[in-house]
């Protein structure tokens, strides 16, 4: 009894060391994350620098924005001195300075007309905040489209390593029907060694899709803000429908929608407003202004309120720029030109990218007849590839025959994969350049 309670014993302690064991295996190799091109996205946009330093533009454009509303309000200004005449010299002018002087008040100012200038800088930087936005949105864009991107290259290397694996599979096939012809005495010493080579000519490519597949895993894994420890499955693969697509629609949401181009767009807005501004500052400026003091002075260090007396005053006051050097028109002048450039700008961005979408719609036309293409090759490689195997066990055709009708097969099918991949990469790029979901029906 007591031999069989200590193996019982030993058997549950070995139980226990297994599942522990395994416990730390998992955690070491990290918990597998089954995810969307979506939930890729989600991440990818939680996890990007670059966002994240547009949007503390977009805040400074704002604080730049709250910065020249502030010339809307009154300044208040408050000062309190104390002072000692250590020294001043008998004289007539000086006959009523005492030796110590206190002084306190209040100042207000407030501009009250400047010909606009202060509505045209708040109107400049308002158009400097919604540029901020487009352009945040334009990286938000790009994070989205390599984020795609990375996506689609995992499941392409996923791809290539299945097509390869099958590849090897079909070559052990082949050595079987081969084997089973051998049993007739048919078959020469040179079949034996090529199907042989064939077989070990595809672990190569094996071991390298592998390697490939390991790659775009760790480079989505670093888009996505994902640990290389964690394991990655992706739910979704390359789109399934490809359908027509419309020119001219393309290209008015590319003008509607493009962040990029609407960023550009306000920046002429913006410039329209800086020249205006500029012209103001050629004007009068018209300000109000009011102080009051409660000041006096004592031959006392502590002058006392009964020496304090108060004083107020209040007015309008024009300040006319005459003649400043030049400097004011000067400034007008750079802030003409800075609106020509802001405009061919604008007018250069857009053509690069209607071009862009251009050849994106054009290479998805022809990707599209390509995969039709893709089809069919792969429907007649299969069929050769079957019939070859039958031939080779009839003994009918040669092993080298065989291989190449299956390495046509596999690069029939690679070609299919690298076709698909193309497109969804394509219409990843009309994506970001309409912000349309382009194989929406």
């Amino acid at each position: 009894m007591k031999i069989k309670r200590s193996r019982t014993l030993l058997c549950v302690l070995f139980v226990i060391q297994v599942l522990a064991g395994n416990f730390v295996f998992a955690q070491d190799a990290g918990e597998a994350l089954s995810i969307s091109i979506n939930d890729a996205i989600d991440m990818a946009l939680e996890a990007s620098e670059n966002l994240k330093l547009k949007d503390n533009e977009v805040r400074r454009k704002s604080s730049l924005r709250n910065e020249e509303r502030s010339y809307l309000f009154p300044k208040i200004m408050g000062a309190v001195g104390w002072s000692n005449n250590f020294e001043y010299p008998d004289i007539s002018a000086t006959a009523a300075t005492k030796e110590y002087h206190a002084d306190a008040g209040v100042t207000i100012f407030q501009s009250v007309f400047t010909f606009g200038r202060i509505s045209h800088s708040i109107s400049a930087a308002q158009k400097a905040l919604e540029s901020s936005r487009f352009i945040k949105e334009g990286t938000k864009q790009e994070v989205i489209y390599n984020t795609k991107i990375a996506y689609f290259s995992a499941y392409l290397a996923g791809r290539i390593l299945f097509v390869a694996d099958e590849s090897y599979q079909n070559a052990l096939k082949n050595k079987e029907i081969l084997e089973g012809r051998s049993s007739g005495g048919r078959v020469s010493k040179y079949d034996n060694i090529k199907i042989s080579s064939d077989i070990a000519s595809r672990k190569p490519s094996v071991n390298n899709a592998r390697a490939g597949l390991a790659s775009a895993m760790e480079t989505l894994k670093v888009v996505i803000g994902v640990e290389s420890k964690n394991l990655i499955d992706l739910k979704e693969g390359f789109w399934e429908e490809y359908p027509d697509l419309e020119r001219d629609e393309l290209a008015l949401a590319l003008y509607n929608n493009q962040p990029e181009i609407r960023s550009l767009a306000k920046d002429i807005e913006e410039q329209e407003y800086i020249i205006k501004s500029k012209k103001a500052t050629l004007f009068p400026e018209i300000s109000a202004f009011a102080t009051w003091n409660h000041k006096g002075d004592s031959g006392d260090p502590s002058i006392g309120g009964d020496n304090m007396e108060d004083y107020g005053e209040a007015g309008l006051k024009v300040s006319i720029p005459i003649w400043l050097g030049g400097i004011s028109r000067e400034k007008l002048y750079q802030a003409k030109i800075d609106k020509e450039d802001a405009e061919l700008i604008y007018k250069q961005g857009g053509e690069e990218y209607l071009l862009l979408l251009d050849k994106a719609i054009n290479e998805y036309r022809e990707y599209k007849k390509t995969l039709e293409a893709n089809k069919e090759a792969i429907r007649l490689a299969e069929e050769s590839f079957k019939y070859s195997q039958e031939l080779l066990g009839s003994g009918q055709l040669s092993v080298t025959d065989l291989n190449d009708a299956e390495l046509q097969l596999t690069n029939a099918k690679i070609n299919k994969e690298l076709t698909l991949f193309n497109l969804n990469s394509t219409l990843a790029v009309i994506e970001r350049l309409t912000l349309m979901r382009a194989n929406d029906e």
